[in-house]
C-alpha cells in the first residue's frame, strides 16, 4: 500500500497502479501481491480507504482542544482545505473513485462497514456535527444542517481544486478567504 500510495502521489491517477509497478517499487515479484490483493483495483481501494481515514484524523487533530463550536468548525474546515491543497493527487483520488455514491465510504473510525450513503459517515460527519453544534449554541443562523454542510463542502472542494492545482490567480490571503467563505455559508455570527 505504501508503494501504491507513493505512485499515486507522484502520478495522480489510479491507472498508474499496476501489479508490476508496485512490485518493482517494493522489490518483490508481482505474484507475491496476490495473497494480499486481488489486483490493482483492490490496492487503489485500500489506499482510498486509508486516505479517507487520514483526512478524518487530520480534521480531528486540528479541532483537538478547541471548545468553542464556531472555532472548532473553522479549524475543521481549514484542516480539510489544507489537506486537499497539500495532497492534491490523494485528494483527487477520493472523489474520482466516487466512494460516497458507490456506498464504499469508510466510517469515521476507519472501519469499512458503512453503506456510504449516510451523510453522518466519514469526514463529512465532522462538518455536519460542527454545523449542528454552531446552531445549538447560537453561533450559526443556519436552519438546515444537511443543506448548509453540502453548500460548505462544495465551496471548500472548489477552493481545494483551484488552489491545489496551482491555478494562476492573484489569490488573496488564504486564511481570510477561508474564514469569509466558511462564515458566510455556515451563517456564522461574529464572535462576541
Amino acid at each position: 500500500m505504501t508503494a501504491a500510495r507513493e505512485i499515486l502521489i507522484e502520478d495522480g491517477y489510479e491507472s498508474a497502479i499496476t501489479l508490476r509497478g508496485v512490485a518493482r517499487r517494493v522489490g518483490i515479484a508481482p505474484q507475491s501481491i496476490y495473497p494480499h490483493f486481488g489486483g490493482p483495483d483492490e490496492i487503489v481501494r485500500a489506499v482510498t480507504v486509508e486516505t479517507f481515514a487520514e483526512l478524518g484524523r487530520f480534521i480531528a487533530d486540528a479541532k483537538q482542544g478547541i471548545d468553542v463550536p464556531r472555532d472548532r468548525l473553522l479549524a475543521g474546515c481549514r484542516a480539510y482545505i489544507a489537506f486537499g491543497i497539500g495532497n492534491p493527487n490523494l485528494y483527487g483520488l477520493l472523489f474520482r473513485r466516487n466512494q460516497l455514491l458507490r456506498g464504499e465510504e469508510p466510517r469515521p473510525d476507519g472501519s469499512e462497514e458503512s453503506d456510504g450513503r449516510n451523510p453522518d459517515a466519514g469526514p463529512f460527519a465532522y462538518l455536519m456535527d460542527g454545523i449542528r453544534q454552531c446552531i445549538a449554541d447560537g453561533s450559526s443562523a443556519a436552519d438546515d444542517v444537511l443543506s448548509t454542510a453540502v453548500q460548505l463542502w462544495s465551496a471548500m472542494h472548489g477552493l481545494v481544486l483551484l488552489r491545489g492545482n496551482g491555478y494562476q490567480f492573484p489569490w488573496p490571503d488564504l486564511t481570510k478567504v477561508e474564514t469569509e467563505l466558511i462564515s458566510s455559508i455556515a451563517k456564522l455570527r461574529a464572535p462576541q
